[in-house]
């Protein structure tokens, strides 16, 4: 006499576990006759029992082929890479280089600056373009950064659900994502300079610097307004 012979006979009803084989089509074939017989009694327990397997087992079917949205998988992709630690050949060919800064251009002779003009920066990274303006708000504490991210590989595809975070002192204080042509705006409650991480592995994570006039985290201002800017002799 077999263990499930037991059972059978102790309280006339099989296991969950053999149930489980039953639906799922792994018994031996001795083992599901005597279940099939089993369910042709009547039992009215049994056969709820094996009704939930089956239920389960579709409905598990039906996750297994299930597809997210093509626009959830690209805002998960871009996430990930902000957090993921890059791989050897990504920190060797990531550099991000500074090809514009609106604050080092001179201003014409005799001319007075009005106020912190917004500051325009224009970074590269491989076949990457980060456009970048940086502008404070009427709260000095805070700094407006509006961007577009472009790839001169493939200029006509946007750069579309990239993630982009500021940081500083290793706290996120900002994040979004970028639309449909790659623009960004982003408005962190700080000063100072701060680190900017795009979900472009060949970008990476650089440091970007707000106008002057925005004060640091102490509260001391970091520039005048209406300061007067030298123009640079020609």
């Amino acid at each position: 006499m077999t263990d499930t012979d037991a059972r059978e006979r102790k309280d006339e009803h099989f296991t969950e576990e053999d149930w489980v084989d039953f639906a799922r089509q792994q018994a031996d074939r001795q083992r599901s006759a005597r279940l099939a017989r089993h369910l042709d009694t009547g039992c009215p327990r049994c056969a709820r029992t094996v009704r939930l397997w089956r239920a389960v087992l579709e409905l598990s079917g039906q996750d297994a082929s299930y597809r997210p949205p093509e626009e959830a998988l690209r805002q998960v992709r871009a996430r990930f890479a902000l957090s993921r630690p890059p791989s050897l050949l990504e920190r060797t060919a990531r550099q991000v280089v500074l090809l514009f800064d609106s604050f080092r251009q001179p201003l014409p002779a005799g001319v007075r600056a009005a106020g912190a003009a917004p500051r325009q920066l224009l970074y590269k990274a491989g076949r990457y373009v980060i456009r970048l303006q940086l502008e404070r708000r009427t709260d000095p504490a805070r700094v407006s950064i509006v961007g577009q991210l472009l790839d001169e590989g493939q200029p006509e595809q946007a750069l579309r659900d990239i993630a982009v975070l500021v940081s500083k002192g290793g706290r996120a204080l900002d994040r979004t994502l970028t639309n449909h042509l790659g623009e960004f705006q982003l408005e962190p409650n700080a000063a100072g300079n701060l680190r900017l991480s795009v979900g472009v592995p060949e970008i990476g994570t650089f440091t970007v610097q707000p106008p002057r006039g925005t004060e640091d985290a102490e509260g001391r201002a970091l520039g005048a307004t209406g300061r007067t800017r030298r123009a640079r002799p020609r």
